[in-house]
Order: structure tokens, then sequence, then C-alpha cells
């Protein structure tokens, strides 16, 4: 009996590795965001792991312990093993808010927290992100320092809500335009208080709006093709790379999530 146990849980630990090594642990991305995103998870899925692997052993010995006894094999020896892990999982969770809450809720709750409307909070930072030498930045430095949480709110508002990404030319020029701010502000916004290059906060929008669409059915009418084009790339191929750099899994592979979820 004892051996079939082992087996059944040697096999269990091999298949939980084989799944996480090739889903989480060997995943990689370009987009600075996701990868600090997919970071998170590593630590978080390796932590559990080594849980798992400590807590089989603990009731493979207890087994063992209770068997070579002639005991009833009730798996009960060193429970107060298990009470550390079980401790240790509790503690990983209450510091780690995004496995508690979620990505999207823990973010809703940052934003409750400092009544802020941003979205994609780990792209915008108050301190630079590298230092500032330039003497006309040190001058625009002083004049945005201030009002920094308002123009990360402005740009959020102007990305997510009038769709002015869907325009496949568009460029730093016109999104200052249209948020009637100096182009000087806003290079000097996305030079030290972003985490991305404007052109790959143009690619994080638009998979955003073509995530939206897909949810909204719009495919059910249209191609990929169509969708993409709509949210302002020239063509499928730079849409289909941007989606998987963005989301981790190609647009068909998304797709079939969401439709098997659906049934």
């Amino acid at each position: 009996m004892l051996l079939i146990f082992l087996t059944f849980l040697l096999n269990y630990i091999y298949l939980s590795y084989t799944l996480l090594k090739n889903n989480v642990w060997d995943k990689s991305f370009e987009n600075k965001t996701i990868k600090k995103q997919n970071k998170k998870i590593y630590n978080w899925t390796l932590f559990l792991f080594i849980a798992l692997i400590l807590a089989s052993i603990r009731l493979s010995v207890s087994l063992f312990i209770e068997i070579s006894q002639n005991g009833t094999t009730k798996g009960l020896s060193f429970q107060w093993i298990s009470s550390l892990i079980w401790i240790a999982i509790l503690i990983k969770i209450l510091v780690t808010p995004e496995i508690l809450y979620g990505y999207n809720l823990l973010n809703e709750k940052l934003k409750e927290n400092r009544n802020s409307n941003l979205v994609f909070n780990e792209i915008w930072q108050i301190q630079p992100i590298c230092e500032i030498k330039n003497a006309q930045h040190l001058i625009l430095k002083e004049k945005i320092d201030n009002n920094l949480q308002n123009y990360f709110e402005e740009i959020e508002k102007i990305a997510l809500h009038f769709d002015a990404f869907r325009n496949p030319k568009l460029t730093l020029t016109d999104l200052a335009t249209k948020l009637s701010i100096p182009k000087s502000h806003l290079s000097y916004l996305f030079k030290y208080h972003a985490t991305i290059s404007f052109s790959e906060y143009k690619k994080v929008i638009r998979i955003q709006d073509a995530i939206k669409l897909i949810e909204e059915g719009y495919l059910k009418n249209n191609t990929l093709d169509s969708l993409s084009k709509k949210i302002g790339f020239t063509s499928y191929n730079p849409f289909f790379t941007s989606f998987k750099d963005i989301i981790g899994i190609p647009p068909l592979e998304y797709i079939n999530q969401i439709n098997s979820v659906a049934i």
C-alpha cells in the first residue's frame, strides 16, 4: 500500500513540476511590466512547489514509521511540520497581496488607497528611473514634478477611453496635441517616469483594446486580421508578435481559453 502511495505521490510531484516548468518557469517576456509580474508568479509557484515537496516528505516518513511500528496508518506523525508549512504559506500570502487579491483587484485597491485612476500602475513611476543630467530636462523637472500623477492619469484617460491609439500613425506629437501639453513634457515623462518607451506603450494599449473587443464578441463577425487593423496595427504579424509578448500566449490560444471558460 505504501509503495502504491509513494508511486502516486512521485507522479503527482513530477506532473506538477512539468506543468509549472512549461507554463510558468520557462516563459520569458520582453515587455518590462509583464516580466516583473511574471517574476512574482514564478517566485510564488516555486514557493508552493517546495511546500508541496516538504509536506509530501513529512507524510511519507510518517506513514513509513507507522507501518514499521505496526500502528494504524493515518499519517498523523510530525503534524507540527505541516503546521509550520501552512503558517509559512499564510505569511507568504499576507506579504504578497497580488496573490491574495489577484493583479486586477490589487491594482484597484492600490488605486483606492492613493486616489488614483491608473490602470497600468507598474508602468508609471513617481521617482525618476534614471539620473537627470540634461539642463533642459532639469528645468522641465521643476515644472512637471508637482503634477506627475495628473499627467499619468490624463495619458491613460486618452489611451483607454478615446481610441486615440487606434490611429496606426499616432506619434508623440499627436498625443501631446490631444492632451494639450507640450511634446517636451510628454517626452520627459516617457524618458524618466515610464518603465517602457512610447512605442511599447502603444503596443500595450492596443493589445488591451484588442482584448476588450474580443470579449465583446468582435470576432463573431470579423477576422483577426481585421481586429489587428482596427486597433492600430498595420498588419496581423506585428499584432501577433505584440500580443504574444504582452499577454504571454498567441491570440488564437487566448481566444480558445476565453471560449472554453464561456462553455
